[in-house]
Order: C-alpha cells, then structure tokens, then sequence
C-alpha cells in the first residue's frame, strides 16, 4: 500500500478491472447415492478413494456404492459427495463407562460417529482400552480397536486426557476433534478430579454395542434420499448406484429437473436390448438424465485373487468419473463419449449388433451404448439424454446450458442491490462479454468471431423506466452451443485426375 504524507491526489493504475469470469460454485461435482453399512448420513466429499475406505468401510454384502466410487476415482474423477441412506432406526453402537470415585457413577460415554452394526465391538466393530497414562499422574490413554482387538487393529490412540473441563487434555474436546471413529460424550459425573476419570478397561471388555442398521432401504428410499444434496451448492453429476426402476428413477429426475443444475447417470439393466428400450421410455423425458447401456465385467475389487470379476456390474461410477475428466481436460462441451474415452477397469462388455446399435439410439427415449472397439477397448458411443428430438438432446449442450446459467447467476449476484442505472448495465456487459468470450475461445461455443457466438444486451432498451422502478434489471443472453459431431459422413465417388488407367 502506498504511503499518503501529503495533501494530494493520487492516482493507481488498476489493470484488471473486470470481475473474475466464472463463480465458484458452476462447475459441476459427482455426487453418489446408496445404501452403505457404515457412514456418514450427510453428504460428504471424498477426494480419494483411500478417504472414502477410512470414512465408508472396506466391501460388504452390498458393494454397489463402493464399485461405483472404486470406479468413479480409477477413471479419472477427484473429488465426490457420497450420501448414505438408512431406513428405520439406525442406531450407533455406544458404551458408557464409570468415574474411579468410591460410590462409581458414569463419566465417559463413547458412541460410533455414524449409525449401524459395524460399531458393536463383539462382532469385530470398535473396542477401546482405557488405561492410566505412564509419567502422567491423573490421566488415562484411550486406545481405539477397530476390527478386533490385536495390535493390527489398533486405531488410534489418545494419551493423556483428563475429564476436568478446564484441562487442554479434556478428553471430550480431544477425542470430538480428531477420531474417525468415536464421539465422546461427559455424562457429568460429581466426582472430582482424577477421580472423574473412567476406571481402567480393558480392550476386551471395552466393546461398543446395540448399533443397529434399521431396515435394508428399497429403491424408492434411496432415490428419495436425493433431497440430502440440498446442503450442496455446486452443481452435480448424480449416480445412484443400480437403481433402475422407473419410480425411483423419475424421483431423481424430478430432483435434477427442480434444482435445474442437476444431470442424472443412469445404470443399465441386465436385460435385453428391448426390455432397457422400453424401461428407458417409461422414465421421464428430459434432458436432465441420460442412460446407459449394456452392465459391463470388471477385475473384482473385493477379491485378491488374480483374474476374479464381477459380471453385470453397474457403469455409472466410471462414466461419472468419464465426466469429471473431459470436463477438466476439455469442458462441458465436449460430449463424455469418443474412442479416448475408454472404462478402466472393464475387461469385458456383452456384445451389441448393428441392429441393437441403431434401436438404442433411435429411440423415442435413446440409451446410451457401451462397445468394445479393436485398438480402443471398452468405450462409451452415445451422447443422448432421455430427450430425443429437441435442441437440448445432447448430453453436452443440457450440461453446457447447466453450467453458462449457474455461471451467470454467480457472476451477476454483485448487482443485487446496485444503483439501477447505466453504470451497472455497463459493469454488467463487461463481466458477462468477458466471461462468453473465455467460453467461446475454448470451444465452448460455435461461431468464428465473439458476436457470432453469442450476445448480451442489458440497456436501456430492455431495463425501460417502469423496470427500474419495479426493481428489476433485465439482461438478454443468447449463445450458440456447440454439437458433438454424432455422425461423420463421407461421400466418395470416382476420380480420373486425367491419368491413364491401362488394364493389364
């Protein structure tokens, strides 16, 4: 900063003076869906997939969420929120444990930080060790087993608490603010001191119990589950993992559809070309989903064993991991699809005909096609949404326009509450000129100058003196989107050139 020590005018030159060109909040993330033995009951990013283990659980008897995050992350994708649903009463497993004074009353309470049996200590769930700490009269060590009680389960470890409030070691603010595990809880005992510390337990005695699952969630539950991604401000790419039924399905439809940032991948069934055509057409048609078509073989995840699949198992995961890597390599123009977008970790997909080929994609409500091709691998060929027939039945121009109006909106909020005149259209045009054409000059937009690309126009002529005084300000936005080249068609014929063909 400059110093002022004179009476002056002083001028500073400010080369940038346009707004940042996009907010932060338009680009889109993945979001997953499903029913997990164990996590969060909000939705939580995950930025790996060492994270979601630690905070999801290794594999269980239902393993499609996991494939689907174990997929989204092999292809590609950084960063997911993954939302768990229950149904019933879900319980988290607890034990609470007695103060050291001569009349014990209980001091501790540790509870597992998410519903479920996977915190009952007796069925290989969480167990903790309480124990005095060596050099440090009047305070205990907490040890955290998870998985049984055996040094190789030992979880974590937390020397030297105190149950005195008024302690930096006070063990509810220590343990709350750092395990993965466990959330502790002071049941107010009126002893004092050392005294108010838990007795000493051992692992084996000290298991966590009475978690409990609820009911296993049907389809339906886990679609209505959706409304959980309220709290998430950017805009999603959702996958809910084998949930194909046209109910569940039109729920999360209807979600995307109300939100309007929202586009929905949908897995396929394990049927006939037919059967997914006609389940497609039962689904609602928008452009806010699309579907995806045949289940595809993997290298099973779950098994260690060399050469171990999983057949019929869902795509979503990788396709939404497809989605997040073309849009930081290229944008949300460029349709996810094309021989460069091969599935890691398929090793096989059923096999479509021609007929099968052209009856997806023609469709009244087109499905996606997954193929083998020589040289490629495992590829997505389609780019349609449930839309078929409209502007907006590309997959990359209903993205496009979810991304230009989330963009448009954070780049206009500045303007709420402005004085309404021609300085603020001005400041207006500027941001919003400056951040078409940065779309424009990637690709984003057709058009071999700025002005055939697109055009904004707030002014006078469309902000007249009753707007102003209704409080509003109007602003024209037209672009022309971009297309993915679906079919490329080439004409030849026969050309003599003058030479002269002599026939042997």
């Amino acid at each position: 900063m400059s110093a002022y020590l004179r009476p002056g005018v002083y001028v500073q030159e400010t080369l940038n003076p346009v707004a940042p060109v996009v907010g932060a909040n338009s680009d889109s993330v993945a979001a997953f869906l499903g029913a997990n033995a164990r996590g969060p009951l909000t939705p939580t990013l995950v930025t790996s997939w060492s994270q979601y283990l630690n905070t999801y659980g290794s594999w269980s008897t239902n393993n499609a969420l996991a494939i689907a995050v174990f997929l989204f992350f092999a292809n590609g994708g950084s960063q997911c929120y993954v939302q768990r649903v229950v149904k019933g009463a879900a319980v988290a497993a607890t034990r609470t444990f007695q103060d050291r004074a001569g009349s014990p009353a209980d001091t501790l309470q540790l509870t597992a930080v998410n519903p479920g049996t996977w915190g009952n200590g007796s069925t290989g769930g969480i167990s903790v060790q309480i124990q005095d700490s060596p050099g440090a009269t009047g305070y205990f060590d907490l040890i955290v087993y998870y998985g049984g009680v055996s040094a190789s389960n030992k979880v974590e470890t937390f020397p030297n608490l105190s149950m005195t409030a008024a302690d930096s070691r006070y063990a509810i603010t220590v343990i709350n603010s750092q395990s993965n595990y466990i959330t502790a809880t002071d049941k107010a005992s009126t002893a004092t001191g050392a005294s108010r510390n838990p007795a000493v337990v051992s692992a084996a005695s000290g298991t966590l119990a009475s978690g409990a699952d609820g009911t296993v969630p049907a389809a339906a539950d886990i679609a209505g589950g959706v409304t959980g991604f309220d709290t998430v401000t950017q805009s999603l790419i959702l996958n809910a993992p084998g949930i194909t039924d046209s109910t569940s399905v039109d729920i999360l439809l209807s979600y995307a559809l109300n939100r309007n940032d929202v586009f929905v991948v949908i897995d396929p069934i394990n049927d006939t070309v037919a059967n997914q055509i006609t389940l497609a057409a039962a689904y609602t048609a928008t452009s806010f989903g699309a579907v995806y078509y045949p289940p595809i073989t993997i290298n099973d995840p779950t098994n260690t064993t060399p050469g171990t699949t999983i057949t019929a198992a869902n795509p979503g995961g990788a396709i939404v991991g497809k989605y997040a890597a073309t849009d930081k390599s290229r944008g949300v123009f460029k349709a996810p699809a094309g021989l460069s977008v091969r599935l890691a970790g398929a090793v096989s997909v059923p096999a479509l005909t021609n007929a099968n080929l052209d009856a997806l994609n023609s469709a009244a409500a087109p499905v996606n096609a997954l193929r083998f091709v020589s040289g490629s691998g495992i590829v997505v060929m389609g780019a349609r949404t449930l839309k078929g027939g409209y502007a907006d039945m590309y997959i990359p121009v209903r993205r496009s326009l979810i991304y230009l109006e989330k963009a448009l909106v954070d780049l206009t909020n500045f303007a709420v509450f402005e004085p309404n005149d021609t300085v603020l259209y001005r400041r207006i045009n500027a941001v919003l000129n400056s951040f078409l054409t940065n779309f424009w000059s990637q690709g984003g937009l057709r058009g071999t100058t700025p002005q055939q690309a697109f055009f904004v126009l707030c002014d006078t002529t469309n902000n007249p003196l009753s707007t102003v005084e209704a409080g509003q300000v109007n602003i024209q936005v037209g672009v022309a989107l971009q297309r993915p080249a679906e079919f490329v068609v080439i004409n030849i014929g026969q050309f003599d050139g003058g030479a002269t063909v002599t026939v042997a």
